[in-house]
């Protein structure tokens, strides 16, 4: 087999695999080894080390900048009003409750991970909820309300 089909197989496996995994990573690595291979093809390079460099540089690049444009572009700005105090990022964003409250205190599920959470309002299993507060390993949450509903509720 020619060497450039080595990076191409390696390239259409990283892209098949962010639809597994989905978190905007292995797609640019893919690109990267896909556009090393197509070099390799036409000739351009003919040094392992340098299609090796190349594509470690490819791939920082294709994270660090397209990922982010593409981030925002693809899943949207979820957390409107965000806390600038907030360093983790989370105050804003959405997360599900895992389980009745009780006494205003319960798990939310956010990004797979379940965090314990308190609210002043009473929540069910299955409930959307915003975090509104970021207290270390607790949440404060509330229930979720589109924003774009309650201002289109004010404007008839």
């Amino acid at each position: 087999m020619p060497e450039y089909s080595y990076w191409i197989i390696f390239g259409l496996i990283l892209v098949i695999a962010e639809f597994a995994l989905s978190g905007l990573v292995t797609i640019f690595l893919g690109l990267a080894a896909l556009l090393v291979g197509a070099l390799v093809f036409l000739g351009v390079l003919d040094n392992p080390v340098w299609e090796i460099t190349l594509f470690a540089g490819l791939s920082l690049l294709l994270l660090v900048f397209a990922r982010r444009y593409l981030r925002d572009r693809l899943f949207g700005r979820e957390t409107q009003g965000v806390n600038s105090d907030d360093s983790a990022g989370l105050v804003g964003a959405r997360a599900t409750v895992e389980g009745v409250f009780e006494n205003g205190i319960g798990t939310v599920r956010y990004r797979g991970a379940r965090w314990q959470a308190q609210s002043s309002q009473p929540l069910s299993d299955g409930q959307m909820v915003r975090i509104i507060r970021h207290d270390g390993l607790w949440l404060t949450v509330a229930p979720w309300s589109d924003p774009r509903a309650a201002t289109d509720d004010q404007n008839p």
